[in-house]
């Protein structure tokens, strides 16, 4: 991962971080929730919206701090090339962004076990797993597990001064901002030990209320992780490879047109656990260079370009943001479908243009679609094609937001007659399919409405 690419993802973060406002709110709404001894339904959806914020934003963080990995590592031994401090500077600013986070809900549900115990319940339309608040605070309050934590803040406040000036000389300023603000005096190893005492206490007190039942949910360890555990366990073979391979991708791309919207998955990715349903991504295809030639479509600038020098033919956002990237990088899934859009050229052309005209925006870790300046997946497809010839979404409201999932998306756009699926890999089997098939298969690997 490049330093931009990381530069992105925390930016990104840092924007979704719970503001003032949302953090007063919701002690109010404890206060309100402790004195009738229950949450009312407004108050139960704004807790756990912030919540699951702050968890699918946690996955995202790890994920980009494992893969600066080998590039700051060196720390331990007390010397770094200016790289390296970069690199450094970016995984602590990541990690302080969880930690600190993570304390504001520990300090918001340390004095009331009524919000420890909303936060500690399943509930399926947030992606959230019987007790995942129990091993988060667990995590962040043992000295044990926070010992890396500490050794990275530790060598920062000791080149504080090196590390801000690495970052700021080298167009990183708004992380070194970002550094500057979250470094307020730090937590000590001794004010750990009392949160952990204070989890130890609460976990006798619920001991009599539950069966302590596993979570399927598996947080991260919060002084790192390996690749291994930014996925969900069980599901697949540490190192499996992804069913999509090589020669699939290659036999698919003449068979693409401009326009045409990947729907895909992964069989074991965390994310998956914050997303709705069995089909939760998407991305358009712009087609090649040629294509775009002869639809009339200006040339497509390199300038938010991901993936080195491979060739551009999907706009997709993810974690680092919305970026044109090669279609080898979008399909490093497990399966997939292809939808295509029932429109003459004209429209395609203008839907495309449209979809462009958001590339290098940041990703939207609170799914919001009621704004345009950050973007998650779906909403890249949704504002390409929403008032394009007949084509007019319907968004619905999921963790308190409006937004369109995935699966929303499949369904409108078949049921209506807009698109047609066209290809499908993965369901139920690894074999490209067309023809009749996808419409038969893609009905049955979800609550389908079509």
């Amino acid at each position: 991962m490049s330093l931009d690419d990381a530069a992105r993802i925390l930016r990104a973060s840092y924007a979704a971080l719970p503001s003032p406002a949302d953090m007063d709110a919701l002690i109010k709404d404890s206060q309100n929730a402790e004195a009738r001894r229950y949450y009312d339904p407004l108050e139960d959806e704004r807790l756990r919206e912030v919540y699951a914020s702050y968890l699918g934003m946690r996955v995202a963080i790890w994920q980009m701090i494992h893969a600066l990995r080998p590039q700051y590592l060196s720390y331990q031994k007390g010397a770094m090339n200016g790289r390296e401090i970069q690199a450094f500077g970016i995984a602590f600013c990541g990690a302080e962004i969880i930690v600190r986070t993570g304390e504001y809900l520990i300090d918001l549900a340390r004095e009331r076990d009524i919000v420890w115990q909303k936060l500690d319940e399943a509930e399926k339309r947030y992606g959230l797993a019987r007790k995942s608040f129990t091993r988060l605070y667990r995590q962040l309050t043992s000295a044990f597990r926070m010992h890396a934590f500490y050794q990275a803040r530790d060598y920062f406040d000791a080149h504080q001064d090196d590390i801000l000036a690495a970052l700021t000389e080298n167009g990183l300023g708004e992380i070194a901002e970002i550094l500057t603000t979250l470094n307020l005096p730090t937590a000590s190893r001794g004010d750990h030990l009392r949160r952990y005492r204070r989890f130890l206490n609460f976990s006798l007190r619920r001991r009599g209320m539950s069966t302590g039942r596993k979570t399927m949910f598996a947080l991260f360890e919060a002084t790192g992780s390996d690749i291994a555990e930014l996925k969900i366990p069980w599901i697949k073979r540490t190192g499996a490879p992804k069913r999509v391979t090589p020669a699939v991708v290659d036999a698919l791309k003449a068979k693409l047109q401009p326009g045409d919207v990947f729907i895909t998955r992964h069989d074991d990715a965390m994310s998956n656990l914050f997303l709705p349903g069995f089909w939760p991504h998407g991305a358009l295809f712009i087609g090649t260079a040629d294509q775009r030639q002869r639809l009339g479509i200006e040339d497509v600038s390199d300038g938010f370009q991901h993936s080195g020098d491979q060739t551009i033919n999907i706009l997709e956002a993810k974690k680092d943001g919305v970026l044109l990237r090669p279609i080898e990088e979008t399909l490093q899934v497990d399966a997939f479908v292809v939808l295509r859009p029932k429109l003459p050229d004209t429209d395609i052309t203008q839907a495309i243009t449209k979809g462009l005209s958001h590339a290098g925006k940041l990703y939207d870790f609170i799914f919001d679609f009621g704004t345009a300046d950050r973007m998650v997946c779906t909403e890249v497809v949704y504002r390409a094609y929403h008032g394009v010839g007949p084509i007019a979404f319907e968004l619905s409201t999921k963790a308190g937001r409006k937004c369109l999932s995935a699966e929303d998306f499949l369904n409108q756009a078949i049921s209506r007659g807009w698109f047609d699926p066209v290809m499908i890999y993965g369901v139920p089997e690894d074999k490209l399919l067309g023809g009749s098939l996808p419409k038969s298969l893609l009905r049955q690997s979800f609550e389908a409405t079509f």
